[in-house]
């Protein structure tokens, strides 16, 4: 089940304060910036990589369905983690021109392991006009 984590003023500045709520280690990190208007990325699962979605700048949408609901979340400062279990299904979206969106692995990339099909249809805000 996704769970969004806000840092406390009192832990640390570092990702040190994060181990509390995800004690995995971390084998991949990459970054998603210069997602034009209009375009999502993510949209699938995976079958056993947990992830953590920090926005390092900026701010980004997202969308997050589980086997039994669906959240939508906004990402706007480092202080907030998204932590994503394998089986959610997500899609990130309406990124502001300097966003950038810092992803956690707790494994490597494996291709075969992501599923992009969703549990459900796709319900986004009206004015949250998604196109590719």
């Amino acid at each position: 089940m996704a769970q969004l984590i806000t840092k406390k003023d009192t832990e640390n500045r570092d990702l040190e304060w994060l181990r509390d709520y995800w004690g995995r280690g971390v084998e991949r990190i990459f970054f998603i910036y210069g997602v034009p208007e209009g375009v999502a990325r993510g949209r699938h699962h995976h079958a056993r990589c947990q992830m953590g979605l920090i926005c390092v700048s900026g701010s980004v949408s997202v969308y997050v369905q589980s086997p039994q609901r669906d959240y939508h979340f906004t990402l706007d400062t480092p202080e907030k983690v998204l932590l994503l279990d394998p089986k959610d299904w997500r899609m990130m979206y309406n990124f502001s021109d300097d966003a950038v969106l810092m992803v956690l692995a707790d494994r490597s990339y494996q291709e075969t392991s992501y599923y992009q099909e969703m549990y459900r249809d796709v319900k986004l805000p009206v004015s949250s006009p998604v196109y590719a």
